[in-house]
């Protein structure tokens, strides 16, 4: 009662002291770099997410790298190199499964089965996206499924001949070779992209290597129609984390001490990898949407489909080949219709989606003994409506009022599944967000939103098994999660230097779904998780070539009702969400020349460790200096020098898996 009616206080101290910046006031700047701002289709609801992020001049990045400065996300990886665990992002405390990532408008959430991801953070190419749109927290009727928010992912699309060509090189054997180019003329708008990424190991056996290929075409049926196209296609190799410990029989000094990953699905004798082993990954996607105008509106079509194979390979300690299996890890598709329309002070949107996950037959090369069969268990199906107004009720007060319906439905997906259990969820979520303009400097903005989310695949699987022995939840019903959200900020315009912005934030989720993807696999609701706090954004311009930001985010998490025999993952918090985090930024811009200095700072936070002990282990704070220089050296050319980890900062992310201490990069950027 205490913490919900402090909670209180603060909300209405924030009313009381004043704003969020509307979406035309987003800083526009060009070099290279990308902005990390707010959906401007709703101001009433996009308002409380604008964060500009400019990335490191030519410097390739991941997105998560990018997003490592945005307040309200926690990047947290074991490697630099290919890593795309449910927990490498988590937006305002919630891991890949409870929030929707998008990639112009197209959902890129995978199936997280078979071993595979909820997210593929590596498969989106950096180079080629020219913003990312934020909405933190349950706010859109748009989107379904979503306790954490979306990340929608906006690339390129030229209207005139324009493209890039990037050679660079760093320490751990870095390369980079990447390459797009695109044009528009008549009714035909075109662009493709290439990008070939390796990097040797850093962690024992964790060597990486990358191809992706992607086109994107636009063709203008009529003035009011057109069709575009997508399509991608991500050829990627691995090498699985090895433990190297010493006393070990095959430690390596040459690598840092480290723990390792396993194989999943169960690999029998093979789940431990050795060295060598490795996955290898050919992920081809595509879809396709049909836009048509109407008078003071537009409506969408559109259809996306998933096709993921991974072969995995495995050797003996004495590098004979043990296991060789193909993994169809994703075959998911979905298709969405949405509309909008203009209508005086209202603006009316609409629509539906409609998504299939699944996954396919695999196949043994050479099996091990105990290895499981390759078969896809269990399929879901989720389907969603939604309706929402947006209003601008005068010059100062703009409101948005949406309703979502969601269902989810699952069950087996073959004859040999007849474990798995069939279930049926469906939900009403109500939205509610004012934005309100106090004066010229100052705007309050204000949301209530339902909270809704079905299982995952992967909780609904290992729910519906009877096994392994120990495991919580079988004879239990799994119910979705529920909740409200609510938020509070104010935006203030201090001076024409100085902008402002504190949102605070509580969510209260009911039957939070206790689950972590490993041995023995409990998946069960719990009475209550919540995560609440606040984030304080600053930008302040120190001369016409130069600014600085300084974003923190204050967090905290609770669970209440965890079984007192599951001991894999903390009982009374939410593993690994620091409670502070700092970002400062430098910047300059004077052509020829750029430059960006980053200190991140990560406070002290807590997990289960060793996993399934019932122990807890405590990280403490770090902060990590990076600094990258740019210059231009004439005809569209430009030198890209980086230094990350400066002071070389010994740290880990998660524990025992340690990050790479300083290390140079550099490259060159031809325009064309």
């Amino acid at each position: 009662m205490k913490k919900k009616q402090l909670i209180a206080n603060i909300l209405v101290a924030l009313a009381l002291s004043a704003g969020t910046v509307s979406a035309s006031e987003v800083p526009s700047y060009d070099l290279e770099e990308i902005i990390v701002t707010a959906n401007a289709e709703r101001a009433a609801i996009a308002t409380d997410t604008i964060n500009v992020k400019i990335v490191n001049p030519g410097k390739a990045a991941s997105i998560p790298e990018l997003l490592r400065q945005t307040s309200g996300l926690d990047i947290q990886m074991r490697t630099k190199a290919g890593d795309s665990q449910d927990g490498t992002v988590k937006l305002r405390g919630f891991d890949a499964r409870r929030f929707t990532v998008l990639v112009d408008g197209r959902p890129v959430n995978m199936s997280g089965v078979m071993g595979g991801s909820y997210v593929d953070w590596t498969t989106i190419p950096l180079d080629i996206v020219e913003k990312i749109q934020i909405i933190k927290g349950a706010k859109a009727a748009a989107y379904g499924n979503t306790l954490g928010g979306v990340i929608n992912i906006i690339t390129k699309s030229p209207s005139t001949p324009t493209g890039s060509a990037r050679i660079g090189f760093g320490e751990n054997g870095h390369q980079e070779y990447l390459f797009n180019y695109g044009a528009s003329q008549d009714k035909v708008s075109w662009f493709i992209n290439y990008n070939k990424l390796r990097d040797d190991a850093f962690l024992r056996n964790n060597d990486f290597d990358s191809e992706q290929y992607g086109l994107k075409l636009g063709y203008d049926l009529t003035k009011s129609d057109k069709i575009d196209l997508n399509a991608a296609k991500v050829e990627s190799k691995r090498g699985f984390i090895m433990a190297n410990k010493p006393g070990n029989a095959n430690y390596d000094p040459s690598y840092p001490i480290s723990d390792g990953e396993t194989l999943s699905p169960s690999a029998g004798a093979g789940t431990t990898p050795n060295p060598g082993a490795y996955w290898k990954k050919d992920l081809n996607t595509y879809d396709v949407a049909w836009t048509h105008k109407i008078k003071d509106g537009s409506m969408k079509v559109s259809y996306w489909n998933n096709d993921e194979k991974r072969q995995e390979v495995n050797y003996t300690a004495a590098g004979v080949l043990s296991m060789d299996r193909t993994v169809v890890s994703d075959k998911s598709d979905g298709w969405a219709l949405s509309g909008e329309k203009h209508d005086g002070k209202h603006t009316y949107s609409f629509g539906g989606d409609y998504k299939r996950f699944r996954y396919g037959y695999g196949w043994y090369t050479l099996k091990p003994a105990g290895a499981s069969d390759l078969y896809p268990s269990q399929k879901v199906d989720l389907a969603g409506l939604y309706l929402d107004d947006t209003w601008s009720l005068d010059n100062r007060f703009t409101a948005n009022m949406g309703l979502r319906w969601d269902q989810m439905t699952g069950g087996k997906d073959d004859a040999s599944a007849t474990t798995m259990k069939d279930v049926n969820y469906s939900s009403l979520s109500p939205k509610f967000n004012l934005s309100f303009k106090n004066n010229d400097k100052t705007t309050t903005f204000v949301s209530v939103d339902r909270l809704w989310r079905a299982p995952s695949m992967a909780e609904f699987y290992w729910w519906s098994q009877p096994f392994p022995a120990g495991k919580l939840g079988t004879n239990t019903l799994l119910k979705p999660e529920k909740g409200w959200g609510y938020e509070l900020g104010v935006h203030n315009q201090v001076s024409n230097k100085w902008s402002t912005k504190v949102t605070a934030f509580y969510q209260d989720i009911q039957d939070y779904i206790n689950f972590t993807h490993l041995y023995p696999f409990s998946c069960y609701n719990i009475d209550n998780a919540t995560i609440w706090g606040f984030e304080w954004e600053n930008t302040y311009k120190l001369t016409d070539k130069s600014q600085l930001l300084l974003n923190y985010t204050n967090q905290h998490t609770k669970k209440a009702g965890v079984s007192s025999s599951d001991l894999l993952g903390l009982a009374g918090e939410l593993d690994y969400r620091p409670a502070h985090k700092v970002a400062i930024g430098y910047q300059y811009d004077a052509k020829p020349w750029q430059a960006r200095y980053n200190i991140n700072y990560t406070g002290r936070q807590s997990a289960n460790y060793p996993y399934g002990s019932g122990s807890t282990i405590t990280l403490g704070g770090y902060t990590v200096h990076n600094i990258a220089v740019s210059r231009d050296i004439g005809q569209g050319t430009t030198l890209n020098i980086a230094i990350d980890n400066l002071l070389d900062k010994n740290y880990q992310e998660q524990y025992n898996y340690p990050m790479p201490g300083r290390v140079f990069s550099m490259s060159i950027n031809q325009k064309f």
